[in-house]
């Protein structure tokens, strides 16, 4: 098998916020996963923690006027979900945890890049509490899959050189606006 790292990139509406920060913060108390092992969640790993609830960041950067919900419709998606995987095995034969740390932190700091800079970062979280079954089962030892999730909120940089404001009460453009 071959080693190659894939992204998927989830767009994430307002209504959907909720489920995604349960499962990549781990509030949820039962998880569909069965092998998602809660009692190893404290070897994940943040390169970014959010400060407060997904919602609450993002309602608060409206707020301060950072970004702007201008013409989009009810349920547009606000915020995107990169994450980041790996075959298993990877990881396993090139050192295991420390190295899927090093390993996504460079993702992470590939992420930042993507999405327009680390402000824009919601949450970024590597997994290392989901047992790979028949990995664990082959070596006889509990393996975990190391895989990165990066929350962000999507930007557009929108330069406006006219609007109806720009025009004068003549319906000519002014320099001054």
């Amino acid at each position: 098998m071959a080693n190659m790292t894939v992204v998927r990139n989830n767009p994430i509406s307002r209504s959907e916020v909720g489920a995604v920060e349960r499962h990549d913060e781990r509030k949820n108390e039962n998880y569909s996963n069965m092998d998602v092992v809660l009692e190893q969640s404290e070897n994940n790993v943040y390169f970014h923690q959010p400060h407060m609830t997904y919602l609450q960041i993002f309602d608060d950067m409206l707020r301060r006027n950072e970004i702007s919900t201008r013409g989009l419709k009810e349920d547009a998606h606000i915020m995107g979900e990169m994450i980041f995987d790996v075959n298993t095995r990877y990881f396993e034969e090139n050192g295991g945890y420390e190295f899927a740390k090093e390993f996504y932190k460079k993702a992470y700091e590939f992420a930042i890049k993507q999405v327009g800079g680390k402000q824009h970062i919601i949450s970024a979280v590597m997994h290392a509490d989901e047992r790979n079954k028949p990995l664990s089962d082959e070596l006889g030892k509990d393996i975990y899959h190391y895989h990165l999730h990066v929350v962000y909120i999507p930007v557009v940089q929108k330069e406006i050189y006219f609007s109806k404001r720009s025009k004068d009460k003549a319906g000519q453009f002014s320099q001054g606006s």
